[in-house]
This record gives structure tokens, C-alpha cells and sequence, in this order.
């Protein structure tokens, strides 16, 4: 299965997603854009950063953090 990296999708909107995390706290998504046909969610790195999130990389796992707390972790 050969993948296209090349294509363009269509926008159609841009808006909150509020989500569950691992402790049962509802934690929200900001100027999230829908995409449809869109198989997969992406969180992009730069937009976090452009939010004042710092990220580090190490032993396969990413953390996004806003001064010492931790806001995302995943591998």
C-alpha cells in the first residue's frame, strides 16, 4: 500500500473538542479544524508551540508542558 503525502484536503470548519483523559478530567482542544474524510487526528507540534507549550522528546515519548505542569504525553 503505497501512501500519498502530496494531496490537499478541504476545511470546513474550525472550532472546541472537549476530550477525557487518562484520569477522568475533561480537557479541551482549542481552533480545532474539521476536516472530513479525515481518517486520523493530528495534533500539530507547531500549533502547540505557538501557544507558549514547550515540548520534549525522549525514549519514544513526547511531552507538551506549560511552565512544570504536563498538558500531553504520548508516545
Amino acid at each position: 500500500m503505497s501512501i500519498r503525502y502530496d494531496y490537499t484536503c478541504q476545511l470546513v470548519g474550525k472550532g472546541t473538542v472537549r476530550i477525557i483523559v487518562y484520569d477522568e478530567t475533561m480537557k479541551e482542544l482549542k481552533e480545532v479544524r474539521y476536516i472530513p474524510h479525515k481518517k486520523k487526528n493530528l495534533i500539530l507540534i507547531g500549533a502547540l508551540q505557538a501557544k507558549s507549550l514547550r515540548g520534549t522528546l525522549g525514549e519514544g515519548v513526547l511531552k507538551m508542558s506549560s511552565g512544570s505542569l504536563v498538558v500531553l504525553e504520548g508516545q
